[in-house]
């Protein structure tokens, strides 16, 4: 298993983000929102190792099959990305599926 998935499996909540990213800002603004983005485990792919920071993202990139950031972990799986979060958020379904997600 690899470092990416080891951080996945251990975090129920992960993201990996970079912290110039404006789609990562708006990612925690909405966790911090809804009073969650400290159980949220946030990896600042640029503020690491550069070596161990392409590392993760080449795996990322192989879990869900396309380099981006942030992208989000609920409970081992994929969640999404700050699209994710941006429709429910449209469709005012954020709460309830933080809820069903354990994260509130």
């Amino acid at each position: 298993m690899g470092k990416a998935a080891e951080l996945i499996k251990a975090n129920k909540y992960f993201m990996s983000s970079k912290s110039w990213c404006p789609d990562c800002k708006y990612a925690k603004a909405i966790f911090q929102k809804y009073g969650v983005l400290d159980k949220v485990k946030i990896v600042e792919l640029d503020k690491i190792d550069p070596k161990e920071a392409e590392s993760l993202e080449k795996e990322i990139t192989a879990i869900v099959g396309r380099k981006w950031v942030p992208t989000i972990f609920f409970n081992g799986k994929e969640f999404g990305t700050e699209e994710t979060l941006k429709k429910l958020e449209s469709h005012d379904q954020t709460k309830k599926t933080f809820e069903q997600a354990g994260l509130l």
